[in-house]
């Protein structure tokens, strides 16, 4: 699979809105992961998968670490990894729909071959607690979902529009006219 990149010759800049839209998420996520250094302006496609990768990783707690749930959390150096690595991903002209990234307590591991697959289970899993998490698919689905994200908005105008258009024809007509 060529990158975003390459399949398009540029990427295309979004708003922090269409960021969260694309990505399936309320727009406060993205304010969350800006207000945590993840998403930085200018917004590109990259930005849809950080913030996925973001909004899942922010949540996660690993078996035997507490943490008060009203405080305000900072993202852990394998959270911060993890969305890194998945905005890396979705540039990558390596990047297949089958690749993951592997989030462990303490590294995070892009897997995209079935040998690779193998290899990364039995040097690195190994009884240990592993969350897979789709980038490969992410990233695939990224064209479609930006072509999605900008026909609703393409919809809204156009239905705006025609509340308008509706309203003004619906105005009493002016006296002596």
């Amino acid at each position: 699979m060529s990158s975003l990149y390459g399949m398009s010759g540029m990427s295309k800049q979004l708003s922090t809105n269409a960021v969260a839209v694309a990505a399936g998420l309320s727009e406060s996520w993205a304010w969350r992961a800006r207000d945590q250094g993840i998403l930085f302006e200018p917004h590109f496609e990259d930005s849809v998968v950080a913030l996925r990768v973001y909004a899942f990783v922010s949540q996660i707690v690993w078996p035997g670490t507490r943490r008060a749930r009203s405080a305000r959390q900072e993202l852990e150096l394998w959270q911060s990894t993890a969305v890194e690595t998945a905005r890396q991903a979705a540039s990558d002209p390596n990047t297949t729909p089958d690749t993951a990234l592997w989030v462990l307590e303490d590294s995070v591991h892009l897997v995209t071959t079935p040998a690779e697959r193998a290899a990364f289970d039995l040097e690195y899993l190994n009884g240990r607690v592993a969350i897979r998490i789709p980038v490969g698919l992410w990233v695939a689905e990224l064209p479609d979902a930006i072509a999605g994200q900008v026909d609703r908005s393409r919809s809204r105008r156009r239905a705006t529009a025609a509340r308008a258009r509706n309203s003004t024809a619906s105005l009493p007509a002016a006296a002596g006219a």
